[in-house]
């Protein structure tokens, strides 16, 4: 996992803008990479089998599409964890990174931060539930959670006039009863 890194806030007031992106990028890089090898030497096992035997050859052959597909799956997600996905904490609000686009929510829209089995989940107040990507993991999603709890108490003491922070261990964010 990789640890976040700060970043200067684009435009604004000035502030710090922590952004958490997942690991497992050389991890899936280097399984994309074997898996094509692999694909390769299965496809060249398979030309010089076709002389021989047709039916060695086309298990070969197909054998070879299915570690080259895996390759390219592999590839991809080392891709998207690079360079798409991420979750970032500003003054005013979770920015979630994926495929399509960035999602803001402000902090007085989410009521909690889940995190479970090593995925990380960002409820809103109208109970909609948002897996946030970015995170990988249990203890990079403790972390966030911290983060998270901690802006939106800052947050809410700025705007409403003093809120208490939460208890360490706390899941819910400011001003959510129950």
């Amino acid at each position: 996992m990789e640890p976040a890194r700060l970043v200067p806030a684009e435009g604004g007031p000035p502030g710090v803008t922590e952004r958490f992106q997942p690991g497992g990028v050389t991890h899936a890089l280097v399984s994309g990479l074997v898996e094509a090898a692999l694909a390769l030497a299965l496809l060249g096992c398979s030309l010089l089998a076709a002389s021989s035997s047709a039916g060695a050859a086309t298990s070969l052959s197909v054998a070879a599409l299915l570690w080259a597909v895996l390759a390219v799956y592999s590839l991809a997600v080392a891709l998207l964890r690079a360079r798409v996905y991420a979750a970032e904490l500003d003054d005013e609000a979770v920015v979630l990174h994926g495929p399509g686009r960035a999602r803001r929510y402000r902090y007085d829209e989410l009521s909690a931060v889940q995190v479970s089995r090593g995925r990380t989940r960002l409820v809103a107040r109208d109970g909609r539930v948002r897996a946030v990507r970015g995170v990988r993991g249990a203890v990079q999603g403790n972390r966030f959670r911290a983060r998270v709890l901690a802006r939106a108490t800052e947050a809410a003491a700025g705007g409403s006039g003093g809120l208490k922070p939460s208890p360490p261990g706390a899941a819910r964010l400011p001003g959510e009863g129950g």
